[in-house]
């Protein structure tokens, strides 16, 4: 996921703002990085080894919502254009 979304900063930003998008991406990752364990120990804690259906559901719907929004919002030409002017 990482090398992905580094690429396509790097893609659609120009080099003048690159830095500052790359580090902006880095720290929405280390955020999630740092939420979703804490969910998920809170899940298992409230419902025991219950607590793990949740979690896969949960994970899967945020991967599902989260990945239609990158198909219909992401365009690179006109991203690309956008962030250029």
């Amino acid at each position: 996921m990482g090398s992905v979304a580094a690429t396509t900063v790097a893609e659609l930003v120009p080099a003048d703002r690159r830095g500052g998008a790359l580090g902006i991406m880095n720290a929405v990752v280390t955020i999630a990085g740092l939420i979703a364990p804490t969910l998920i120990g809170r899940l298992v804690d409230t419902h025991g080894a219950g607590g793990y259906p949740y979690a896969v559901l949960i994970t899967g719907g945020v991967l599902l919502l989260s990945g239609t929004a990158a198909v219909t919002l992401i365009d690179p030409d006109r991203d690309a254009r956008l962030l250029s002017a």
